[in-house]
């Protein structure tokens, strides 16, 4: 096996060891193989991010998708991921293929490959590509150069930035934003988003200060995740120059995080919650809301009061996009901050996160801490917590053991009342969920309480339910 792994999230792995030359041409040549399979031979739009070669991989994906006799819309410039996701569906293509490795830190590099309708494609598909990846013979790659490609017309370079402003323009109120006069941080992480979200901002008549507007294969030496220990630069930011706002976006701009006008980091759970809060209730729209496990219960609570169905998936925003698109759905959302909603693309989309954001205060003419504090009166308080822990992957299977066959019947003083997935749900509302990352190799914890104190308890009974590698020593994890 040559270690290459496509899964709907896509495939990720660290540049010069799995993440090869080599193996980008026999992953290319499989994805080939699988459209004219299909036969979805309409194109395939090729983009990249700003990490180290990933213009490169890109260019290698294009002569053997273009050697196969498919043709190749080619970005040639760093571009963010929903901005693919979209010109896929204008352009009515087969696929899209994406080097990424979206917020993973910088030695990572990845592909992820997308359906028709913009969207993550299906396990069966990846696992058709991935099985082929790994088997097919060096001499059946059929290749031509990136040079052959453009003359002959089989590779197209486009620029698919204008419509996809318009696009997302459609889908905020770029005139409210404008009376209101907003100033605004933004952080863009050295990533993808560094032609748009500023942009779009300055047009719709904000003040804007920027961080890490270059491109920087390294990050600054930090993974490209808009999460609370990597936006401590943008909150002394929005404190220091006044603004009523922080936006952060990922390396590939598929997630968004917030700072609220104190510099306080705002979670993406919160974030959800207030989203979907305002566009039923502000917006007044009607429609369903998606949610992964992960997700708090707050979006459950809020979807209640105004009768609409709240759709809870399994992690991955595939399945959250699965929903969206084919049922009458208004929003959807997962607590890594990946959002997206009716009328957009099946893809999350951290440049229409930080839109609608801005749109929302905008709105509310308050702070965001001030329209929390209101949802918490209304709804009741809900705190969230989300800790990762590295494992061996010895000590992953005796936990993966344990949790299947010898699951804790409680959490501290806390009696385990259901579980569904390794979500552990308890007598007094809070829950504790245990899982292993997807694409990284961590093992994540997640929890809800109705205070500070009963989450931190919850989350300390959960990681010494983790060290112990699920063994049972202990009668307060049975």
């Amino acid at each position: 096996m040559r270690g290459i792994n496509l899964s709907p999230s896509g495939w990720r792995a660290i540049i010069a060891k799995e993440f090869t030359f080599d193996n980008i041409l026999f992953l290319a040549q499989a994805i080939a193989d699988y459209l004219k399979q299909q036969g979805q031979t309409q194109g395939v739009v090729i983009g990249y991010d700003c990490r180290f070669l990933s213009d490169e991989f890109a260019k290698y994906a294009a002569e053997v998708l273009s050697g196969n006799q498919i043709t190749v819309f080619f970005v040639p410039v760093p571009t963010p991921t929903p901005v693919i996701a979209y010109e896929i569906v204008r352009r009515r293509a087969s696929a899209g293929i994406m080097i990424t490795a979206s917020h993973n830190p910088s030695m990572y590099n990845g592909l992820k490959f997308n359906a028709p309708h913009g969207g993550s494609d299906s396990k069966e598909a990846t696992a058709w590509i991935t099985h082929q990846a790994n088997t097919l013979p060096k001499s059946v790659i059929k290749r031509i150069t990136y040079q052959q490609g453009v003359a002959s017309g089989a590779i197209l370079p486009i620029d698919p930035a204008k419509k996809y402003i318009e696009h997302i323009k459609t889908l905020v109120n770029m005139e409210l934003i404008k009376e209101a006069g907003l100033s605004v941080a933004i952080d863009l992480m050295f990533g993808c988003a560094i032609e748009y979200l500023g942009n779009i901002l300055t047009e719709a008549g904000c003040r804007i200060v920027s961080l890490h507007t270059n491109r920087d294969p390294l990050f600054g030496g930090k993974p490209p995740d808009p999460n609370e220990d990597s936006l401590q630069e943008l909150s002394q930011l929005v404190v220091s120059s006044d603004s009523c706002l922080g936006l952060a976006t990922d390396g590939d701009a598929d997630r968004f995080g917030v700072i609220d006008s104190n510099g306080e980091y705002v979670s993406s759970n919160q974030m959800i919650a207030l989203l979907v809060y305002y566009m039923l209730k502000t917006r007044g729209q009607k429609g369903g809301v998606v949610k992964t496990i992960t997700t708090t219960h707050l979006v459950d609570a809020i979807a209640k009061k105004y009768n609409v169905s709240c759709c809870q998936t399994n992690v991955g925003f595939r399945n959250v996009a699965e929903i969206i698109r084919k049922e009458n759905m208004l929003i959807g959302g997962e607590e890594s901050g990946g959002l997206t909603i009716a009328g957009h693309i099946p893809e999350k989309d951290g440049i229409l996160g930080c839109l609608l954001t801005t749109e929302m205060l905008a709105s509310n003419q308050k702070s965001i801490r001030d329209i929390l504090q209101g949802l918490y009166e209304e709804f009741g308080y809900f705190f969230t917590k989300r800790m990762d822990i590295c494992l061996s992957k010895e000590e992953v299977d005796a936990l993966s053991k344990t949790l299947q066959h010898h699951p804790p019947k409680r959490f501290g003083d806390l009696q385990v009342t259901r579980i569904e997935n390794n979500k552990f749900f308890m007598e007094d509302g809070s829950w504790i969920l245990i899982r292993q990352s997807a694409t990284e190799p961590l093992i994540r914890i997640y929890a809800e309480a109705a205070s500070k104190e009963k989450l931190h308890k919850l989350i300390e009974t959960g990681m010494e339910f983790i060290r112990k590698k699920g063994e049972r020593k202990d009668d307060q994890n049975q």
